[in-house]
């Protein structure tokens, strides 16, 4: 049978797959087993997802952390300027945002790369303002990033970390029944 091609007699092919009923309980059994996986694939599986949250948790949190300590003392720096800004949307459910801060006062200084992600929302063309926080001059970020969109920044960060963790424990359980079997 060729794809993308009608074929005549479409009832007589369905007729054919359906002929031994009575093998396919076992036949079922027996795929669902092979199709399963051994236990090296859910073990790489589920080292995968841990690494994967440990690399969410390692680059993204300590960011989130700050910016949630700090929320409220941002202010604008007008000694920095926001170079390179672009957000890049996936699937019109994933935002991801970087930014490089430059200082204007010290222009011999590498600039700083900024980066966050967000779910279900976009850039909005907003503009990129860099700040500087009040109790942490230490501290820069982008306005848009740190006041406007912290809360989605959270929310997307809890949704994603939560995948991560599910998926992780999924495979967890399957490497334990495919050892067990």
């Amino acid at each position: 049978m060729s794809f993308g091609k009608r074929q005549s007699g479409v009832g007589a092919g369905a007729q054919t797959v359906n002929v031994d009923m009575a093998a396919a309980p076992s036949q079922a059994g027996s795929e669902a087993d092979r199709t399963a996986g051994g236990p090296i694939r859910w073990l790489i599986v589920f080292l995968a997802c841990c690494t994967m949250l440990y690399g969410l948790f390692a680059s993204y949190g300590p960011d989130l952390v700050r910016d949630h300590r700090l929320a409220g003392s941002w202010q604008p720096a007008y000694d920095l300027q926001a170079m390179d800004g672009k957000c890049k949307r996936t699937n019109f459910v994933v935002t991801f945002c970087t930014a490089k801060i430059k200082s204007v006062a010290q222009p011999d200084l590498a600039p700083i790369d900024h980066g966050f992600f967000m779910l279900f929302s976009s850039g909005d063309g907003e503009a990129l303002v860099p700040v500087r926080s009040t109790t942490d001059r230490a501290a820069v970020s982008i306005f848009y990033s740190a006041e406007s969109k912290l809360w989605n920044r959270t929310l997307s960060f809890v949704v994603a970390a939560g995948f991560l963790a599910l998926f992780a424990v999924g495979s967890l359980l399957l490497l334990r029944r495919t050892l067990n079997s």
